[in-house]
């Protein structure tokens, strides 16, 4: 079953050993319900910056800033607002080019390129089209932060700790496997020695 924020944010507090289970977030009855809404986007974040999740990748292309450019780079390419993290920039839309030149200053790709195709990690706007593992390893990182104020047990938060790394890992190796194109970057003296890229 595909989880929603609330479904990861009550996973998260019945990992934790208690039984405040939240029917919103940010509700101000419910102490859980807060801490949820303190940790729960940190969590997510956390957990997408990790890995280049398939069920989370989009490609874009950007539009040019108007902001001038840089000594080192002709031009400047805002990035979305919902990027976690940048996977690959490309100069057309086939894919990668090993002699494209980028790199990320800020929330900007900085580049000589005048096109730029961005593939890049996306905050979801509904949780449900997560991987089921991936928001179970979002859950267990959670878990993590509410576990010191909900339960103010060590025992449960050091057994927390060591679930999550294998949660993220299990998460990390499904969708691993699933990944079907598995694009080799090589390098411009490899592109030399098998006489292509010329």
């Amino acid at each position: 079953m595909r989880l929603n924020d609330i479904d990861i944010c009550n996973h998260a507090i019945g990992l934790c050993g208690s039984a405040d289970w939240i029917q919103s977030i940010g509700d101000t009855g419910s102490p859980a319900s807060l801490r949820c809404e303190r940790f729960f986007q940190t969590a997510v974040e956390n957990v997408l910056r990790k890995h280049d999740w398939g069920c989370a990748t989009a490609i874009v292309q950007l539009a040019e800033s108007t902001t001038a450019p840089t000594a080192d780079r002709e031009n400047i390419f805002p990035l979305p607002n919902d990027c976690i993290r940048v996977i690959q920039v490309y100069s057309q839309d086939s894919g990668y080019c090993p002699y494209d030149r980028w790199r990320k200053v800020g929330q900007n790709i900085h580049t000589d390129l005048e096109t730029v195709y961005l593939r890049y990690i996306q905050l979801p706007e509904d949780h449900k089209t997560l991987d089921t593992l991936l928001s179970t390893a979002i859950a267990y990182e959670l878990a993590t932060f509410l576990a010191p104020t909900l339960v103010r047990n060590p025992e449960i938060y050091a057994i927390l700790k060591n679930a999550q790394v294998r949660a993220l890992a299990e998460a990390k190796a499904v969708d691993t496997m699933e990944q079907k194109f598995i694009n080799v970057e090589n390098d411009v003296l490899e592109d030399n020695r098998l006489n292509v890229g010329t």
